[in-house]
């Protein structure tokens, strides 16, 4: 005696079961591995303390020696160039970049770091749980800033950014013009390079009313 047919073929909530089943078997231990790897720091993960008075200290002169190049008169020579390294940047970032958050009433990560390679800046926050990082090529754009090639992650765990007009906002929300100076006077990135430790910047100083010319370039 033959079983009726409903008995010998599984039913809708069965198979779901079955198919559920086998998904968490699969993706529980892919889960698993991101959840260790976004928790692990990146492996360049090294960022200088905030209370190193040490590092404080060359990160305000640091400071006062870039807004000095940036704001000196160069009437014979307007055309300049300067190099950020990677351990300024980061003494910078661990002691002069929180007082200036907090000066401003917005909330300070516990360490932030830089990382320049070859053709790519990388920046991380910690989060007190996880350390959160971007990057992307830096390029010149119309006289500013624009990042190429965007992306980022958490921990060890990298995260593709995509998405419609991503770029874009994130063009917006860099340096995508010429830097204006208090005095009107606005410097003009023309060219950078990111090395291993280091980054170099070719620009140029314009007068207060080159804002209405043709740059030339």
């Amino acid at each position: 005696m033959s079983e009726p047919a409903s008995a010998a073929r599984p039913g809708p909530l069965r198979r779901l079961l079955r198919v559920a089943a086998v998904a968490a078997i699969v993706l529980l231990p892919i889960a698993g591995v991101a959840a260790m790897l976004a928790l692990q720091a990146p492996r360049w993960w090294k960022p200088v303390a905030r209370t190193d008075a040490a590092a404080a200290d060359r990160a305000a002169a640091f400071e006062q020696a870039l807004v000095a190049e940036f704001t000196r008169v160069r009437p014979d020579a307007p055309e300049w160039a300067v190099r950020l390294r990677e351990s300024e940047v980061n003494e910078w970032l661990a002691t002069r970049l929180p007082a200036w958050l907090e000066s401003r009433g917005e909330p300070a990560p516990v360490a932030v770091q830089a990382r320049f390679t070859p053709g790519i800046v990388r920046v991380g926050a910690d989060l007190r749980r996880v350390v959160a990082w971007w990057q992307g090529c830096p390029e010149p754009a119309q006289g500013g800033l624009r990042l190429a090639s965007p992306g980022g992650g958490v921990g060890r765990l990298p995260i593709p950014l995509v998405g419609p007009g991503l770029e874009r906002d994130l063009d917006r929300d860099l340096l995508a013009s010429p830097l204006r100076l208090a005095d009107g006077r606005q410097v003009r990135l023309l060219d950078l390079e990111v090395l291993d430790g280091e980054v170099r910047l070719r620009l140029r100083t314009e007068p207060a009313d080159a804002g209405s010319r043709p740059s030339g370039r």
